[in-house]
């Protein structure tokens, strides 16, 4: 099952849980029986690339895509989607999560220390208050609406521009190499035109911004929510696939 996997450490890893009786999953390293705990990827022919993301031995995520291999960025984790949207690769998986808004909170805590460039939450206002004194010190710009009496809903996004932010010349390149024309071109228009703006000045500051931004091509919602490109490529010709609108 774990032939060949590679491990590519990453800090966004939850940690194992610390109950003894906690039973690990069935991932295991096939050199040692270790229990397998973080990111891991693997070649496939024809320049394809499969990445799953493991807790404790319970897989959380698992996709193919193509390899892209000249763009690379610290705040692009395949942890980012799984941990921000509770995912889990089967139905019953074990997971990190504690209550329903253990995300909101990670996205909260991933924002501040640069590990996503933009996202959005809900907290009760106690937390959100506590989280925008804390991100004075950031580049962080946000938006904040009372949702109900108890919950405060926050948009955020980095003030550094995209081309400030991530190599677009490289993902650029790489989209062009795992996409046909077709799909590519679209695509990297939409990176092109983002060069010069910002997540918080398209996204944050400006009216019905999370509207706006869940109309935003996928290769520039992938960025900017630090999805790992090859995850959003593959989503690309699967829409179009499908028939899809992208």
């Amino acid at each position: 099952m774990a032939d060949a996997w590679i491990l590519h450490p990453d800090y966004r890893t939850p940690p194992a849980p610390t109950d003894a009786d906690f039973p690990p999953g069935p991932w295991r390293h096939p050199d040692c029986g270790q229990i397998m705990n973080g990111t891991y990827e693997r070649p496939l022919p024809k320049l394809r690339t499969e990445v799953v993301t493991v807790w404790y031995g319970y897989a959380l995520s698992r996709w193919r895509g193509p390899r892209m291999p000249r763009f690379s960025s610290p705040m692009v984790s395949a942890w980012n989607p799984v941990l921000a949207q509770g995912l889990a690769a089967a139905p019953g998986t074990p997971t990190p999560y504690r209550d329903e808004l253990w995300c909101d909170r990670w996205i909260a805590e991933a924002l501040l220390y640069g590990r996503k460039p933009y996202g959005a939450f809900t907290l009760p206002a106690d937390e959100a208050l506590r989280w925008c004194g804390k991100s004075g010190g950031t580049s962080l710009i946000y938006h904040a609406r009372t949702e109900d009496d108890e919950l405060v809903r926050v948009v955020a996004g980095t003030s550094e521009r995209y081309a400030q932010l991530f190599d677009l010349d490289a993902l650029i390149a790489d989209y062009r190499e795992a996409l046909p024309g077709e799909l590519a071109e679209p695509e990297v228009r939409a990176l092109e035109e983002h060069r010069s703006c910002s997540p918080a000045l398209r996204y944050v500051l400006c009216e019905d911004a999370e509207a706006l931004f869940a109309q935003a091509p996928l290769s520039v919602r992938g960025l900017t929510l630090g999805y790992p490109p090859r995850e959003t490529a593959t989503r690309i010709a699967a829409h179009v696939t499908s028939g899809a609108a992208t």
